[in-house]
């Protein structure tokens, strides 16, 4: 297990460091803002594009982890709804409940950093390959189903707000993954400077350093324990049902002539019950729900999965 501590402490120590400046008001929440633009916009499109572009050969079967990955998250919701139903009756925290279920966070600052750890580049580059499509999910699943539990939302048009933001600057993973996925049907050589050079370990350490830095700016606690029923149906819907989509998506796979195999099932299994996105936070704000709630859910989320999910998690796939 010595081998993960370098998890544990770029995300624990990151975000406590976050925390302490925020209670020393050392810096602002601009900086937590300025550091996850950098994180979105430039640190996940670089990492992406190299990962995936070096899934060479791009095996036919592998291209079922970025279609399961937008089906599990409508499966998710699916199943999230009846119990948001039961854990709360207001309206705002339902729609956050079901939206922290149906997304969780596969990218490079959770579920594709642990394959990195876990499976070296392979699992960097299938673990991206899984994400690569998370930008449409976002749009074409989320956007409707915050619209649906929006008590007001943004005024626009949803077909409107749909292209505006596959448009959106901020959007640049979704092209960029398309134009590794490009790269590696065509052959075409990565360059050797980029393993010469360690750029991918470098950014991908940045990034999670960013990102849970900013997390800390951002955290409050104090409203934690009166989401308790909701933090604990979160632990459910995300943990447990996420876990059982995850080895029924697997299993489909063996129903066709493509089935999935090799580090592709594992990659498949941990990123099916990875914590809750921050993506929730910023479908809450946008979709006028409760923001607040849903930052809360998104750290104590986050931080029951470091605690009570991980460590067995590295245990059993790392043995």
């Amino acid at each position: 297990m010595e081998k993960y501590i370098p998890i544990f402490v770029v995300i624990l120590v990151s975000m406590a460091a976050g925390y302490v400046c925020q209670r020393l008001r050392l810096v602002g929440e601009r900086l937590a803002a300025w550091l996850m633009t950098w994180v979105t916009v430039l640190g996940y499109p670089a990492i992406s594009l190299v990962a995936i572009w070096k899934i060479q050969p791009l095996r036919i079967e592998l291209m079922w982890l970025p279609f399961l990955g937008c089906v599990q998250v409508g499966l998710l919701a699916i199943m999230a709804a009846p119990l948001a139903d039961i854990l709360t009756k207001d309206r705002g925290e339902r729609g956050v409940f079901v939206l922290a279920s149906a997304f969780g966070n596969t990218g490079l600052t959770m579920g594709s950093f642990i394959l990195y750890v876990l499976f070296g580049q392979e699992g960097l580059s299938l673990g991206s390959l899984y994400f690569s499509f998370f930008t449409l999910a976002v749009v074409f699943l989320g956007y409707p189903v915050a619209r649906h539990y929006s008590s007001s939302g943004p005024p626009r048009p949803l077909w409107r707000l749909l292209v505006h933001s596959l448009l959106d600057w901020r959007g640049l993973a979704l092209p960029i993954s398309l134009a590794g996925l490009a790269l590696s049907l065509c052959r075409v050589p990565v360059p050797a400077a980029i393993d010469r050079l360690h750029v991918i370990d470098v950014l991908l350490y940045a990034i999670n350093v960013s990102a849970y830095f900013a997390i800390g700016l951002r955290l409050q606690m104090s409203h934690a324990w009166a989401l308790k029923k909701l933090v604990a149906g979160l632990a459910v819907s995300r943990f447990a049902l996420g876990l059982v989509s995850g080895l029924l998506m697997v299993g489909l796979t063996y129903l066709t002539a493509w089935p999935l195999k090799g580090v592709a099932v594992p990659v498949m299994m941990i990123q099916s019950f990875v914590p809750t996105a921050i993506t929730t936070v910023a479908l809450a704000n946008m979709f006028d729900l409760r923001a607040r709630e849903s930052s809360v859910l998104f750290v104590v989320n986050t931080l029951m999965y470091l605690v009570l999910v991980l460590p067995p998690t590295l245990w059993f796939y790392g043995r």
